[in-house]
């Protein structure tokens, strides 16, 4: 080898190693950071049978008298909602010891750390003399536990001060090393021991929370990578942990950087920074910290503007948002959806998965992620619903990602569910006439959802042939848990999907039968001055009018039972005027308050819906998915959903499920099932993309037309950027097609860009305006919907044009 290339290699070689050396992992094991409730601690016990004459109060879980030797809780607290009471008298003939141990009664190994901390505050100032002893209870070497000795907390900490939550820490080192501490075992330390440091028979009262065991850094390394993003109300902030272990301090300023305040404190590597009236609109500055045990990193700066938002960039960023659930938020190794954000990570939803997949199409259009990677989720996607345990086509509930076998909803189904199967097959007909590129991934997808649509045996749900549908069919007990699919519920597509399959197909009589019972699901009524025939009284829960059409356009749908436009409109409506009449008196339901459908609550998880079902909760997809039927008030609730309680009700996948004020109560977490529809209605609000998709496949016109539908094609919405004077006509074109140019300024420089349904540019030129009116050839396009978008440096403009030849 040559010497320089020695010496390139010894240098490279001692700098992985200098690097190797430098990298620091900050350790910490919580021993204490919330209580069992409010009132107390179940881990935290108190050495009842030794108090002697000294006192410390104590208590016992609810309905569990015999457990009487549990710490208090205080819901005044350093972090999070509650901190321990320590509320004891030191007499000179007692001893008072208590011993806390993690949450779930586990031991750690703290045999390489080397500092105990916790937080303190008091009243009265605490003199340091007068701090608890401290020690750990461990496992001995030679079986069973003990306490080790306890050491004087004053000696490393000065006092205490009055009303100021205090942080105070303790060498770990002093314990491990003292030899009258040698038979304990310090990689199974079982609790935190505090004891009685005084005599002077006083009380007092402390309260402690974030008891923890850590490793200390002599420096705390910053952030990396800060990336700031402005929106309306919001800005969204995403950084590189630098290692693990660490917090992390958001400060910022709305005055230029004179001056900034700290916004919040977090453990991950990103946040939502819902700003004040003064922050809109205008360029903030922020600054990231890394904390580590109270001591702070230097700051990452970083400054980014925030610009009010039309209603079109408010429905595009909340489209968005609710998308990541099915990507980020996603089962990662298979792309299937999650049935809930907060759930075993592995429990993944059939139903879901086939509104994340509409999703995708959304996203493909809009480019929320880049196309390719787009078409890859949707293939791994198509290779799980291909390879996954099937019931004669059709899909179960929910499925174990990692195994790919169906999950039990319950004890009685586990096997094939019919109408989640149904909310699968509409996004498989979009899908395939989404993707009618040449390249070799639209074919996959296109082939592929075609074969899976195919396979599903809809006629086998009849039960040995009866005209009806059934909800389950269970591989163990057949037919048994005979639910039968009728109306009115979410199921019209369950019906639709049936009739229009071109291998399994069900003739008119079960649609008939089965699901109108004969006509008799039909039942007119008036509510609030809105007629409705199908929902129940005072409208239902609101998902009954979602998941049928995300793909099924309810413009212009009618059949001998209903017009269900008008139907679905009306029941939008009732639930509206329900909030606003608010007639069981809950807190803030009003006029941009509103909107119950099935969601989590604070008792569990309920399908909401006016005086029958109504606790007080609010499920915001219930307005926003409702947006196609109610669009003023839907996007007065989304205003006031984001605008106005964004930081309580918005966070990184959109909207929260749900809330409840009367009772205080947020779940700040998701559920597949109600993001979809925000996405989806979304979209066919704005562009009926999802809409035109379905209703332009063969086979379900087919099936439309032999349940005997009155159906509308192509979805003529009203483009919530163009104004009403920027027309096309003829809609729809042959050959020309003449755009109405006269709202736009003279003599001003014009973009057009005509746009194909699936996101291509077919067309574009920029123009001078000299007169009210522009022709184009549109002879060589081919059949389809195409959106022609003009703009200039004010503003942009769009419509929705259909060619037909």
């Amino acid at each position: 080898m040559q010497p320089n290339k020695l010496r390139q290699k010894i240098m490279l070689t001692a700098i992985t190693l200098l690097a190797a050396i430098n990298v620091i992992h900050a350790q910490e094991i919580s021993f204490f950071s919330e209580g069992t409730a409010p009132s107390f601690y179940d881990q935290g016990l108190v050495d009842v049978a030794n108090l002697g004459e000294s006192t410390f109060e104590y208590t016992f879980p609810p309905n569990a008298p015999q457990y009487n030797d549990k710490v208090p809780c205080t819901t005044l607290a350093y972090k999070g909602e509650t901190a321990l009471k320590f509320n004891y008298t030191s007499s000179d003939v007692g001893n008072w010891i208590v011993r806390i141990h993690r949450s779930n009664w586990g031991s750690a190994d703290v045999s390489t750390l080397d500092s105990i901390a916790c937080y303190i505050y008091s009243e009265n100032e605490v003199p340091s003399s007068a701090l608890p002893l401290i020690g750990v209870r461990a496992a001995k070497t030679t079986g069973g536990d003990d306490d080790s000795q306890l050491y004087a907390l004053g000696e490393y900490n000065p006092s205490i001060p009055a009303q100021k939550w205090t942080r105070v820490t303790f060498p770990l080192k002093k314990i491990i090393d003292d030899s009258e501490n040698g038979s304990l075992n310090f990689a199974q330390v079982k609790a935190i021991t505090f004891g009685q440091s005084e005599q002077s028979g006083l009380s007092r009262l402390l309260l402690i929370d974030e008891i923890s065991v850590f490793k200390s850094l002599e420096q705390i390394p910053p952030i990396e990578n800060l990336q700031l993003t402005g929106y309306d109300s919001h800005v969204e902030l995403n950084w590189t942990a630098p290692q693990a272990g660490l917090t992390y301090k958001i400060y910022a300023s709305f005055d230029g950087g004179e001056n900034y305040t700290l916004r919040q404190e977090t453990t991950e590597n990103n946040c939502l920074d819902f700003v004040p009236e003064e922050g809109k609109n205008e360029t903030l500055h922020y600054r990231v910290s890394s904390v580590y045990q109270g001591a702070e990193s230097s700051s990452v700066e970083k400054s980014v503007d925030l610009r009010n938002y039309t209603n079109d960039q408010l429905l595009d960023m909340t489209q968005e948002y609710a998308f990541r659930y099915f990507w980020e938020g996603a089962h990662q190794a298979t792309g299937m959806a999650l049935e809930r954000s907060n759930g075993d990570g592995r429990t993944v939803a059939s139903g879901a998965t086939g509104m994340g997949l509409m999703a995708m199409i959304v996203a493909h259009e809009r480019e929320y992620r880049p196309k390719e990677q787009v078409k890859d989720r949707i293939l791994k996607i198509l290779d799980f619903l291909e390879n996954c345990e099937r019931h004669h086509g059709a899909w179960s509930h929910w499925y174990n990602a990692n195994t790919m076998q169906t999950r039990p909803f319950t004890p009685d189904d586990d096997g094939g569910d019919l109408v989640e199967t149904s909310f699968v097959a509409q996004a498989l007909i979009a899908l395939r006439n989404y993707f009618q590129d040449g390249d070799a991934k639209s074919t996959q997808i296109r082939e592929k959802a075609t074969q899976l649509w195919k396979e599903i045996e809809w006629s086998w749900y009849q039960q040995d042939g009866q005209q009806v549908l059934y909800w389950h069919w269970s591989p163990t007990i057949g037919f048994q848990k005979n639910m039968q699919v009728s109306g009115w519920n979410e199921s019209l597509v369950t019906y639709v999907m049936a009739a229009s399959s071109p291998t399994y197909g069900i003739n008119k009589e079960v649609y008939e039968q089965g699901w109108s019972r004969n006509g008799n699901m039909v039942k007119p009524r008036t509510f609030y001055n809105y007629p409705i025939s199908l929902a129940p009284d005072w409208g239902g829960p609101l998902f009954w009018i979602h998941y049928s059409h995300l793909g099924i356009n309810p413009h212009g749908l009618k059949d001998q039972y209903a017009d269900y436009w008008l139907e679905h409109v009306n029941t939008a409506r009732i639930h509206y005027a329900y909030a606003v009449a608010n007639p069981m008196g809950f807190k803030n339901y009003s006029e941009k308050c509103w909107g119950l459908t099935a969601s989590d609550d604070p008792d569990g998880y309920s399908a909401h819906q006016p005086y029958s079902n109504d606790n007080g909760t609010i499920s915001p997809t219930a307005a926003l998915a409702s947006m196609p039927y109610t669009p003023e008030e839907s996007l007065r609730a989304l205003k006031y959903f984001y605008r106005e309680r964004g930081q309580e009700l918005f966070g990184e996948y959109g909207p929260y499920d749900a809330f409840n004020d009367e009772r205080n109560w947020i779940q700040e977490s998701y559920i597949g099932i109600d993001q979809g529809p925000i996405v989806v209605m979304l979209e066919n609000y704005r562009t009926g993309l999802l809409w035109d998709l379905v209703m332009q496949d063969e086979d379900l016109q087919a099936g439309l037309d032999k349940l005997g539908f009155e159906y509308q094609l192509v979805t003529d919405v009203d483009d919530p950027v163009a104004p009403k004077s920027f027309q096309v006509y003829p809609n729809p074109a042959d050959n020309k097609v003449y755009l109405g140019m006269g709202d736009f300024q003279p003599n001003t420089s014009l973009l057009v860009q005509v746009y194909s349904i699936d996101g291509r540019m077919v067309w574009s030129e920029q123009l001078q305006r000299a007169s009210n009116n522009m022709e184009l050839d549109c002879s060589g396009w081919k059949d389809g919907v195409y959106f022609i978008r003009m703009q200039n440096e004010q503003e942009v403009r769009q419509v929705k044009l259909v060619v037909k030849h």
